[in-house]
């Protein structure tokens, strides 16, 4: 596989035996010489688990980069933590979650407005209101790549502020689109309104759900891409 890559690591299904499914997301991108994990999961198991069998290890990376606070997102978080690691995260957090992680590291940078961290990997900012998530911009060589934990404020306006953010059209948007609870006629809106945006290509998965991700994948055709732990993409 390419160097530069984006590994599923947890996930809702694994494309193997040997990966565990667990409810939850996390994601190592690789690019431009920089090792980032998005989020961790739940289950430090889970995660530990299925890093092992993807040969990732957790304490090399140089960015911990959290979209939200919620469980699923965060649970796993001491198992990626190491004195090294620069944590990327929106001012939203609270306290306690800041004092036990976050202020545990040597490194940290607060997010609010979009930013771009590091070469490559820009912050959308924080977005929302009653949930408040940050996602993140991977500038890939066909074109910048959007990667979601639940997308809580909506996937299309994260995408349309993403857009804005890269001044072009996004190449892949992937990681959870929050859809599990939605009508098809609102998933088919949400297609349509992402292809007017320009997106060209989806990899929705975890919080999507199941019937979400097959309508989803349906109105994109072979423009979409399934994702699950093991998924590699290369950048």
């Amino acid at each position: 596989m390419p160097s530069e890559k984006i590994t599923i690591i947890y996930d809702n299904r694994a494309s193997r035996e040997d990966l565990r499914p667990g409810w939850g997301f996390s994601a190592l991108v690789e690019h431009d010489g920089a090792r980032l994990l998005f989020d961790t999961g739940a289950d430090k198991i889970v995660l530990e688990a299925n890093a092992a069998a993807l040969g990732v290890d957790l304490k090399s990376t140089d960015y911990l980069f959290f979209s939200h606070e919620h469980c699923d997102h965060v649970g796993a978080a001491s198992s990626a933590l190491h004195k090294d690691l620069t944590v990327v995260y929106p001012s939203s957090l609270s306290q306690t979650f800041n004092k036990k992680v976050v202020t545990a590291q040597a490194k940290s940078i607060l997010v609010t407005e979009p930013i771009e961290f590091s070469p490559g990997f820009l912050s959308t900012g924080e977005s929302g209101t009653t949930i408040k998530e940050q996602a993140l911009i991977i500038t890939g060589n066909d074109g910048p790549i959007l990667v979601t934990g639940c997308a809580h404020p909506g996937i299309v306006e994260i995408a349309r502020l993403a857009t804005q953010i890269a001044k072009r059209p996004l190449s892949l948007v992937i990681g959870g689109f929050h859809l599990y609870k939605s009508k098809d006629a609102e998933i088919k809106k949400i297609a349509d309104a992402l292809r007017q945006l320009g997106v060209q290509q989806i990899g929705p998965c975890h919080c999507t759900g199941e019937h979400a991700i097959k309508i989803l994948r349906e109105a994109f055709g072979p423009d979409d891409l399934e994702v699950m732990v093991g998924t590699q993409i290369p950048l």
